[in-house]
């Protein structure tokens, strides 16, 4: 089989090679995924550079996320061959991957493929921050980083449930696409966001800001927070650090916390992990709920998959089919 393949962390354009490797065979409680397409993320480019929390096993096969169909299975598994799944693990961008039955999330056969090869990071992360947000119809909430594809998501699921929402963004490329998801935009690099949220809300401030830059937007971000309103990080866009003064957190009752996709779902029952992803095939499914592709590349074009995936130019995941 052909896999993407780096012996040494650093830039994805550099250190990534294709080359032939021996097809997986199916061990105790383990499938054998058929690729069908697999999403560039940011998470990717931080694993294979050595900075993200799943560290590589030199040499490694790249790629975090993906989608496709059960070809073969070992001992201990019921789960038919021919079944759509997706999936968040190592080894995704290859043709063939082997991953544990309980890492697999079952689709419906019909479902979207591009959709499937996204569904496993971004939407249930987007659930889960909702979640963790704990909001009802009418309450606002602020999200950072207003054009990653989590944010595009969570404007999609909060309209559907009443929440309102403001967006920043650091250009206007996307706001028109963000407003007709039901978002408030504010390009924090013309406007001050400040000023924007107190004129918005009428003076109320976010209940909750999901933050996933951190840096001066993220300090500007706690300035926000109605009194009792809650911080939750959940990723680090900027390399700056947020800066906290406590007469902010102190006098308005604030709380922060963190939030990762895998200790939300460790977190979980197989009954809730099954709800959740119900719940997400429905309203993913529906085709009015965007999830946009930039542009797809077979895998022998991976360099110029990820050179448009790190200029980002274009609206969308940049995604690598088979």
């Amino acid at each position: 089989m052909k896999a993407l393949y780096f012996e040494k962390m650093g830039d994805p354009q550099s250190v990534l090679l294709l080359k032939q490797f021996d097809k997986p065979t199916p061990q105790a409680n383990q499938v054998i995924v058929k690729l069908l397409g697999s999403p560039i993320n940011p998470s990717d480019f931080f694993f294979i550079g050595g900075s993200y929390r799943i560290k590589p096993e030199l040499p490694q096969i790249a790629g975090l996320e993906g989608a496709g169909i059960i070809e073969s299975t070992g001992p201990g598994v019921n789960l038919p061959v021919g079944t759509l799944v997706s999936f968040f693990s190592r080894n995704a961008w290859a043709e063939y991957v082997a991953l544990s039955k309980d890492d697999v999330l079952v689709l419906p056969n019909d479902f979207p493929v591009d959709k499937a090869s996204q569904f496993a990071l971004n939407p249930i992360t987007a659930w889960g921050l909702l979640e963790r947000a704990d909001l009802k119809a009418g309450d606002w909430l602020l999200i950072t980083a207003g054009n990653s594809v989590v944010s595009k998501l969570i404007i999609q699921i909060a309209k559907i449930r009443g929440i309102k929402v403001i967006a920043t963004v650091r250009d206007d490329k996307n706001t028109a696409t963000l407003t007709s998801y039901g978002a408030h935009v504010i390009n924090v690099n013309k406007d001050n966001l400040i000023e924007y949220v107190q004129q918005i809300t009428e003076g109320k401030g976010a209940r909750v800001a999901l933050d996933a830059v951190g840096g001066q937007t993220g300090s500007d971000v706690l300035k926000c927070l109605q009194s009792g309103g809650r911080l939750i990080i959940y990723s680090r866009l900027s390399p700056d650090p947020i800066q906290l003064y406590s007469a902010d957190v102190l006098y308005k009752n604030i709380s922060i916390n963190g939030f990762g996709i895998r200790a939300y779902l460790e977190s979980k029952t197989a009954e809730q992990k099954a709800g959740i992803i119900n719940s997400l095939v429905t309203i993913i499914g529906d085709p009015e709920f965007k999830m946009e592709v930039a542009a797809s590349f077979p895998l022998d074009n991976y360099q110029e998959a990820i050179k448009t995936a790190v200029e980002a130019k274009k609206e969308g995941k940049v995604l690598l089919k088979f």
